[in-house]
């Protein structure tokens, strides 16, 4: 399956979507942000991969650059942790419950040290967007913990009768990651540009569950497991398709919805929009956490 997918060369499209990239980027605060969120995951007793802390302090100084850096740290620390817990739940059920009950129940403690570091990582966020918004972002992270039992319950031959599509609009927390783009530039801020978010957040998760599952697919060839439950792959067997079908359906579907947030947008706001969603393919490409090294050599890994 991954020779037919690389031999179709659908992956040389995508990294044709990236050669107007630039990839300038505020390393220094990244490498800054990476050694403070390093220190606070000690203190709360949090384990987090050195490697997803360089990775993803990475990713946003690619996608979403920002001046002000306390909002960078607060942003960075989102991401960061996001992507950990949902590397932890997808392989600890307990854990993604205890993580439900402490953030949706009222009166629950927050027992555990990710439970803890996720209150920190909101209260910090807090100060930097309005209460409504909070209220709204805080809810797409915990539809997105839904979506993680939700995919537990996948079995590796696709016979569980559980509909792949709209799980993954739950999980990968693509709704959490789309309006982090609130905080890029005031012509994004959701509260005054509600009808914007409105018509463009269904498009904007296509994109990134898409885009991410297209470039992940030799990642997760590579594991295995993570293989079993992708999206692409159960497609192929509950449709008994190629696997080469399913993939061109999720590639085209995404860059369908790419061209549709940019539709969708006004002047001031695309360039901000184009560079997040370039940026998302790019750091997929650049980033050792992908192995796209391994097929492209002539590929420059980028590194915090």
């Amino acid at each position: 399956m991954v020779a037919d997918v690389l031999s179709a060369g659908l992956v040389d499209r995508m990294i044709a979507l990236t050669d107007s990239f630039d990839p300038s980027a505020d390393l220094a605060q990244a490498r800054a942000d990476a050694e403070v969120l390093t220190a606070e995951f000690a203190a709360f007793g949090v384990t987090v991969p050195a490697a997803t802390t360089a990775n993803i302090t990475l990713m946003r100084a690619l996608m979403v650059p920002i001046a002000d850096d306390a909002l960078a740290l607060a942003v960075d620390r989102i991401w960061v942790f996001v992507t950990t817990t949902d590397d932890v739940c997808c392989h600890d059920r307990a854990e993604a419950e205890t993580i439900l009950r402490a953030g949706m129940l009222p009166g629950v403690t927050a027992s555990s040290p990710n439970t803890r570091y996720i209150r920190h990582m909101f209260g910090e966020i807090a100060r930097f967007c309005d209460p409504t918004f909070l209220a709204a972002f805080k809810s797409f992270f915990y539809n997105a913990i839904t979506g993680v039992l939700m995919e537990a319950e996948f079995t590796p031959d696709a016979s569980d009768h559980v509909d792949g599509d709209f799980v993954r609009v739950f999980n990968g927390f693509s709704q959490f990651w789309c309006l982090t783009l609130q905080f890029a530039d005031p012509c994004l801020e959701a509260s005054s540009h509600r009808a914007f978010w409105s018509a463009a957040l269904s498009h904007g998760v296509s994109f990134l569950n898409d885009v991410n599952d297209v470039l992940s697919f030799y990642k997760e060839a590579v594991h295995g497991e993570d293989f079993a439950v992708s999206r692409i792959h159960r497609r192929s067997l509950q449709e008994r398709i190629p696997y080469l079908a399913a993939y061109r359906r999720s590639l085209d579907s995404g860059l369908a919805a790419y061209r549709s947030v940019l539709d969708l947008a006004t002047d001031d706001q695309r360039p901000h929009l184009d560079r997040y969603m370039t940026g998302f393919a790019y750091w997929h490409f650049h980033c050792r956490r992908y192995r796209w090294s391994d097929v492209y050599p002539g590929l420059t890994m980028i590194d915090v």
